[in-house]
């Protein structure tokens, strides 16, 4: 499956400074953004931030390869909690619960990176949707 973010004009991500989120993708031809290639920026931004890789390193026993899956599965707006592995979950967990002090950074670094990335419109969009994700988690964890 090859889901797309539409409104999306990627080029590349400049690295100006490792610890904040990437320039914004600005410039080329294409109107669309796959979800697999958004998810594959948004790893390799959290691999470079010091805290958030070491913490997603440790969740994940080490496999990038299924953090970057978990990542695809919860930026995906069409899957729900069915395609949510244990480890999708958690990562959700740490986008939205803003507990410990993870959850303090990974939120809002999250949420800029894809309003750099995306247009507006659309960030808003999947920010809603990954809060959504967390809020159909936390009826689940509690109910």
């Amino acid at each position: 499956m090859n889901m797309m973010v539409s409104g999306v004009e990627p080029t590349q991500v400049l690295m100006d400074d490792l610890r904040e989120p990437a320039a914004s993708l600005a410039g080329g031809d294409i109107a669309e953004l796959p979800v697999s290639e958004l998810a594959a920026i948004v790893v390799s931004q959290f691999r470079a931030h010091g805290h958030i890789c070491n913490v997603l390193t440790h969740i994940s026993g080490a496999r990038w390869d299924r953090v970057e899956e978990a990542i695809g599965a919860i930026l995906d707006p069409r899957a729900g909690k069915r395609r949510m592995t244990p480890l999708a979950e958690n990562i959700v967990d740490l986008l939205c619960a803003e507990r410990g002090v993870t959850g303090r950074i990974v939120k809002p670094y999250f949420e800029t990176l894809l309003g750099r990335l995306l247009p507006g419109e659309v960030a808003a969009r999947l920010c809603a949707h990954v809060a959504c994700l967390g809020g159909e988690q936390s009826k689940q964890d509690h109910g």
